[in-house]
């Protein structure tokens, strides 16, 4: 068996040293400003508000938006616009909790 050339499961030095995944850029100036924009409108204006739900995305911690990475975005911003949205009623049926009447109340 020749061992010079690499194996299947010999990592080759290249790629150990190559550069970093797109997933580990930090976040453009378009992502950040959307970010800050979905913390407004879902109406998260404190700062500490904010550093939580970030750091709940991230699991590590995060002093300033811009320590964010690539990979991050998607995560933080799901996690806001579940933040804005009223969360539905738990108590009750779903017939109960319907929004409308069906020809059935009308009777």
């Amino acid at each position: 068996m020749d061992h010079s050339e690499p194996g299947l499961f010999n990592l080759v030095e290249e790629e150990e040293t190559s550069a970093s995944s797109p997933a580990d850029a930090p976040l453009t100036e378009e992502q950040i400003e959307a970010i800050r924009r979905a913390f407004t409108e879902a109406g998260l204006d404190s700062m500490q508000e904010r550093q939580e739900l970030i750091e709940a995305c991230t699991a590590r911690p995060v002093t300033n938006i811009r320590e964010l990475r690539a990979q991050d975005y998607r995560r933080v911003l799901k996690r806001i616009s579940e933040k804005r949205q009223p969360s539905a009623s738990t108590s009750g049926s779903a017939w109960d909790n319907r929004d409308e009447d069906t020809w059935i109340d009308k009777l």
